[in-house]
């Protein structure tokens, strides 16, 4: 098995390399990236078994992808987390999101490429107030802001592709806010923050970026297609998580928070794309059966792990 990965220098692709790596049906790994997809051991590996290409997918050919049967995608403007001054520019975001992967995917498929697997988020559900808990796969999907929209314009892009090359599997993965060593560091700071939203008790859920990895190369190996929620258990709210452990914490009006964090965005990206804040007053829960039963995955690192791992990571 050949697999080439888009967004391989991001934050989930530094930890997947490695995971793909030790997964024994892959042979070769082909990483994709406008930057180095570097990791520890990457340097004295085989170019039989990791090519590095450094490439913009905007000049992406079926030539770079020779050889590959499957394609990873990951390439997807985080929050607006890349391009400058361009990441408040939402027109250029969507093009850089949307119309840039429906070409990635047509430009797989005229390669032999015969499995996607896209990395969307379970943020294309939502979330709303009235957003049923748990969310199976089947769910209509009610994206509430910018990065949501891309993420459901993405997944249709590939289901027009597979429409347009009937011998394509496509598989879909939708997980939650991914937290780890490598994650977005607004996620790392709420994660570990003694902060949270005053009177807001929604539900959400959390996934540790090793486990994220694991269901990748799950859904690579196995060819599986449709669409799998993701998602680390017990469920707990932002109160919840920011009172484990501790025995003080500080309440923040969520209105203080809506009102203050768009102003924080524009002066850096550090502070994500203030879309996010709309869905403090909804759940969101996914229900994860499908993955279990047709992936054969389940997270090893539950939440609370997950918050002593990071709060370890930040002393």
């Amino acid at each position: 098995m050949r697999v080439a990965v888009t967004g391989a220098a991001g934050r989930i692709g530094r930890v997947l390399l490695p995971e793909l790596l030790h997964t024994p049906e892959v042979e070769r790994i082909i990483a994709l990236d406008r930057e180095p997809a570097d990791f520890p051991g990457a340097a004295t590996l085989p170019a039989d078994r990791y090519d590095l290409r450094q490439k913009d997918l905007a000049q992406l050919t079926p030539e770079d992808l020779t050889g590959a049967d499957t394609l990873v995608h990951l390439a997807f403007q985080l929050m607006g987390g890349h391009g400058g001054r361009r990441r408040h520019d939402r027109e250029w975001v969507r093009r850089q999101n949307v119309e840039l992967s429906r070409s990635v995917f047509a430009t797989a498929a005229q390669a032999g490429v015969r499995h996607v697997v896209f990395l969307s988020s379970a943020a294309v559900y939502g979330p709303w107030p009235d957003s049923p808990a748990p969310l199976d796969e089947d769910q209509p999907l009610r994206p509430r802001f910018p990065y949501a929209e891309d993420k459901v314009a993405t997944e249709q892009a590939l289901e027009a592709t597979g429409r347009d090359y009937p011998d394509l599997v496509s598989t879909v993965l939708r997980p939650p806010a991914v937290v780890g060593p490598h994650a977005h560091p607004l996620l790392q700071r709420i994660a570990r923050s003694r902060l949270h939203p005053a009177g807001i008790d929604a539900p959400v859920q959390i996934l540790w970026e090793e486990d994220a990895a694991r269901a990748i190369a799950a859904a690579v190996t196995r060819r599986a297609p449709g669409c799998f929620n993701l998602g680390t258990e017990p469920v707990w709210s932002l109160r919840a998580m920011a009172r484990y452990g501790r025995r003080l914490t500080l309440p923040v009006p969520a209105g203080l928070i809506r009102r203050l964090h768009p102003l924080a965005w524009r002066l850096s990206a550090r502070a994500g794309d203030p879309g996010w804040v709309r869905g403090l007053d909804g759940p969101l829960v996914l229900d994860c059966t499908r993955a279990r039963r047709e992936l054969d995955w389940q997270p090893r690192v539950t939440t609370p792990e997950c918050l002593e791992r990071l709060r370890v990571g930040n002393r």
